[in-house]
């Protein structure tokens, strides 16, 4: 019997120093963000119904969240897009990089109808093992500063909204 008692206490002491082993868990952010870019698109095909191309985007990221998370962060996009009619779809990845020189490289899928989500597949120091989703819809876009020909380089402006969450490994 007190082989049996002595057990029970080693087990209640084991188990009671482990709720104090740290253990791993992620902290999740919510964020909120207003990207202004420039792109450059390069047609491979260009009929009234039918477009296929990529583009280059170049930005800086704005916080609009209180967090300030991604505030100042610098974007490099490529993508290819298609076109069909008057829908547009789109996948590729972004290299967005934070003034500490840290980055997250998100993969990015979308279309004219519900916009793009981006997921991060890479992150280095602080961002290493991030996961999470971003949703982007268009805010505003501006006259082109070149004439938008559909030529081989065409160049736009605009900004997106970006909001979504992250969660951290700690």
């Amino acid at each position: 019997m007190s082989h049996q008692r002595n057990w029970i206490a080693v087990t209640v002491v084991i188990l009671g120093l482990l709720m104090f082993i740290p253990v791993a868990q992620a902290q999740r952010q919510d964020f909120e963000s207003r990207l202004c870019a420039a792109s450059t698109y390069n047609v491979v095909h260009f009929t009234p119904e039918w477009g296929i191309g990529s583009y280059d985007q170049r930005g800086i990221i704005q916080s609009t969240h209180e967090s300030k998370l991604f505030d100042n962060w610098t974007q490099h996009l490529v993508a290819v897009q298609k076109r069909v009619g008057g829908k547009y779809s789109w996948n590729g990845f972004s290299k967005e990089t934070g003034p500490d020189g840290e980055f997250i490289i998100w993969e990015i899928d979308g279309d004219s109808e519900s916009g793009t989500i981006s997921k991060p597949i890479l992150g280095t120091g602080k961002w290493k093992g991030v996961k999470g989703e971003r949703k982007s819809i268009p805010i505003t876009t501006a006259k082109p500063i070149l004439p938008s020909t559909f030529q081989p380089h065409t160049t736009f402006q605009f900004c997106l909204k970006g909001v979504g969450w992250i969660e951290l490994q700690k």
